[in-house]
């Protein structure tokens, strides 16, 4: 703003803010059909039946061929081990839940969403399906959809908030961009003064958003015994971006650049007295 603007004007500022909204509402766009995911594959789980060895205290009905009568399934089985129950219950994961899983292999996602012992209670080598292992697997699809509409509905107000503060970014590098076609010295005193005051406006604006941006940052959402940290939530979010905080550093630059803003101002009131 010498002229006008100085090197590195909003010209040139590039913000990150318009991609973290695009992260944040496809993000949540996933976890909502992970939700979904989770549901269907409760619903697969409580249609399997239980073997009748567990059923009958580990004594086996009366079966053909060496396998209980008892193991007979509501699902399709994909197995034949002597689990035909288990097999199945992996079958349904892996067409359900496994395409939302983050971990790489079958064995890591069915350890991360339902837990280490309940996989391996699932094995081809742990046995019978029983109606213990069953209620439990029912219970940890409860509990995950529930932390999984937590975390969607955590990833909406980030979303939320992220978009609003977009538009407040987008309002003042659009001003800033209107202001720079008038040159400075075609400004008289007043004027200069105003453009002045209008940029601390900004200046101010920005800190008030990055105070409540790093307030937010360290709170927990609740939901019951269920919670999540808002920076856990941000590094989910942003753990590929380049900055870890983008809507920090956007606020970050914009005020370097309305601080070099309000210097050159300052100059030409400073030339007009």
């Amino acid at each position: 703003m010498i002229e006008q603007f100085p090197t590195g004007d909003a010209t040139t500022f590039e913000p990150r803010t318009p991609a973290a909204v695009e992260r944040a509402a496809s993000e949540r766009d996933r976890i909502a059909e992970k939700v979904a995911a989770f549901g269907e594959f409760r619903e697969r789980v409580a249609a399997v039946s239980v073997t009748n060895a567990n059923r009958q205290g580990g004594r086996s009905a009366g079966s053909s061929g060496g396998r209980s009568a008892g193991s007979a399934l509501a699902v399709g089985t994909t197995g034949a081990d002597a689990s035909g129950g288990a097999a199945t219950v992996r079958e349904a994961f892996r067409e359900t839940v496994l395409p939302y899983a983050d971990a790489e292999s079958m064995q890591e996602a069915m350890a991360d969403e339902l837990s280490p012992e309940l996989t391996a209670a699932l094995s081809p080598a742990a046995g019978g399906f029983s109606t213990g292992l069953k209620r439990q697997l029912l219970s940890q699809a409860d509990q995950r959809r529930k932390e999984c509409r937590l975390l969607a509905e955590g990833i909406e107000g980030e979303r939320d908030r992220v978009r609003d503060i977009a538009d407040e970014l987008s309002d003042m590098t659009d001003w800033l961009a209107d202001a720079d076609e008038t040159p400075l010295l075609q400004l008289g005193f007043e004027e200069l003064r105003a453009r002045h005051d209008r940029l601390a406006e900004f200046r101010a604006t920005c800190d008030r958003i990055a105070a409540e941006r790093q307030a937010a940052i360290r709170e927990t959402r609740n939901d019951g015994l269920t919670g999540i940290r808002e920076s856990e939530l941000l590094a989910h979010l942003y753990g590929e971006f380049s900055d870890a905080h983008p809507v920090l550093a956007d606020l970050a630059e914009l005020d370097a650049v309305l601080a070099d803003c309000q210097r050159a101002v300052r100059s030409h009131l400073c030339a007009r007295v």
